[in-house]
C-alpha cells in the first residue's frame, strides 16, 4: 500500500459547484482503480491525501498535476503505509467553511499549515496521525444528522 499527499492552490473562480463535479468524477475513478482518500479545501487551497497501489496512486497524481483547476503543486510526503487510513473513501471531503464545532480542532492544524506551512506543528499534516485524526473526525460528522 501506497500514500501520497500533496497541497495546491485552486484556480480563480474555482467554486463549490466545480469542487462537487470534481468529486464525483473523482469517487468513480477512484473506485475503479482501488483508491481512496482525503480532499480538504480551506482558503482557495486543496490538501489532499491519496492511498492505494503505487503505480495507480502515482499515474492519477499525473492527471492532477496536468489538471489546469489548480496550480502550484508541491507534493508533502509519500512513501509506502501499513494499512488505509480511508478505507471507506473513495474520496472524502471537507470544506472549511462556516463554524463546525466537531471540526474546530482539524480546521485549527490544517488553517496553521497552510498559512504557515514552514512553521513546525505538533501533528505534520503528511503524517499518519492527522490523516487518522481527520478519518474519524469525518467519520462522525457523517453519521450525525444535522
Amino acid at each position: 500500500m501506497f500514500s501520497l499527499v500533496y497541497r495546491s492552490k485552486a484556480r480563480p473562480g474555482f467554486g463549490q459547484s466545480n469542487i462537487q463535479d470534481m468529486l464525483e468524477h473523482s469517487r468513480t475513478a477512484n473506485k475503479a482503480n482501488g483508491i481512496t482518500g482525503c480532499l480538504l479545501f480551506y482558503q482557495g487551497e486543496f490538501l489532499q491525501y491519496l492511498e492505494g497501489s503505487q503505480i495507480k496512486v502515482l499515474r492519477l497524481f499525473d492527471k492532477i498535476k496536468e489538471d489546469d483547476r489548480h496550480t502550484d503543486i508541491e507534493v508533502l510526503a509519500h512513501g509506502d503505509i501499513e494499512s488505509r487510513e480511508f478505507d471507506s473513501w473513495e474520496m472524502a471531503y471537507e470544506n472549511f467553511m462556516g463554524t463546525n464545532h466537531q471540526l474546530q480542532y482539524l480546521i485549527l492544524l490544517v488553517s496553521s499549515y497552510i498559512e504557515n506551512p514552514a512553521k513546525p506543528m505538533d501533528l505534520n499534516p503528511t503524517s499518519s496521525s492527522f490523516w487518522n485524526t481527520v478519518a474519524k473526525l469525518l467519520k462522525a460528522k457523517s453519521t450525525q444528522s444535522y
